[in-house]
């Protein structure tokens, strides 16, 4: 039991927190293949949330034609042909597999209006839109401090998708046009880690720039605290989480324009958003970032109000509670018709 839950772990080859590789991801699968018929014989179960079709979706299957269980698949990200370019030979070898899953389930989730539109143009399914969740309760801006150094904010996978060789490069262009003091904060980890920091320790801005290893939410929470503004400059993403909990603790967020911050970051409103095709733009943002602090600052304090109006886990829980409940009500009603 944890918090509350009961957890049922599974053995697998999985080494690191920060990412899994396909072999490892394969490894939960037959894991978890293993042992779910023994919990579907142990319990009731009244409906299954299966997060990324692949490599997950299968258990659905399974929850399905073993136990009469009906399944939700939520769509991430990676889990869509077409988000990932890495993946599409895994996805186009798949496809058959994919599509079973996804005709088999009670309803199709994507976390972003750009995913779900994704996935409808590669697989011939309606989907729905449920944001992901933040514990706003957890998640809350700090105590009003007042530092003459600015902190830009990186936390995440040190990964290709995450562009951070680009965010190394831009950063240190900002150390030639401004005479603002400013550091960069890069927290997390990832095979990228060793030649990102030797890249940075070749550059001006490598003295600037502070490693800080992947953590658990107490210290995530911590270095929001500690930081003026988020910063992503992803290549994709499907909806980060990262980016709700950085609005959640306040923060404003520079990002990239792509799906997912899109819908997260309000441009001029919670955040600054900036094109990755030439670089002429996001030096402007930079800039604009360090001159205008107090529009920077009130910008993180509507990014918080909007994360609790719009993203709070309560919404996020319901939402998916109606889902599961829908079709279930509708054959009460017909069966009364």
């Amino acid at each position: 039991m944890e918090d509350g839950v009961s957890v049922f772990r599974c053995r697998t080859l999985r080494k690191k927190k920060a990412e899994s590789t396909p072999t490892e991801m394969v490894s939960f699968l037959f894991c978890a293949a293993r042992q779910l018929p023994h919990m579907l014989r142990e319990a009731a179960y009244d409906a299954a949330l299966v997060f990324f079709s692949i490599p997950c979706g299968p258990l659905g299957l399974m929850c399905r034609f073993l136990a009469r269980v009906p399944y939700v698949v939520s769509l991430r990200g990676a889990d869509v042909p077409g988000n990932e370019p890495s993946l599409e030979p895994m996805h186009r070898l798949l496809q058959p597999l994919r599509r079973t899953v996804l005709r088999n389930s009670q309803a199709i989730v994507a976390n972003s209006e750009g995913l779900k539109k994704l996935s409808e143009q590669k697989d011939p399914f309606p989907v729905l839109v449920v944001p992901n969740g933040v514990d706003t309760d957890f998640f809350h801006p700090r105590g009003s401090t007042k530092d003459a150094t600015f902190r830009f904010l990186f936390a995440g996978r040190f990964r290709e998708q995450k562009n951070l060789f680009y965010l190394l490069n831009q950063m240190n262009r900002l150390v030639v046009s401004t005479r603002e003091k400013f550091e960069l904060h890069m927290v997390g980890d990832g095979h990228l880690k060793g030649d990102l920091v030797s890249y940075a320790s070749s550059l001006p801005i490598g003295k600037r720039v502070s490693w800080h290893p992947w953590c658990d939410k107490d210290r995530l929470r911590d270095h929001f605290h500690h930081a003026d503004c988020f910063v992503l400059t992803s290549l994709y993403e499907g909806m980060p989480n990262v980016v709700l909990e950085a609005m959640a603790c306040g923060l404003p967020v520079i990002a990239s324009r792509v799906i997912g911050n899109e819908e997260l970051v309000k441009d001029g409103v919670t955040g600054l958003l900036f094109s990755l095709t030439g670089s002429h733009g996001v030096q402007e943002v930079l800039r604009a970032t360090l001159r205008r602090k107090e529009l920077m600052s009130r910008m993180g304090r509507v990014a918080r109000a909007w994360i609790e109006e719009r993203f709070s886990w309560r919404i996020t829980a319901e939402a998916y509670l109606k889902i599961f409940v829908a079709p279930a009500l509708a054959q009460i009603s017909c069966r009364k018709k």
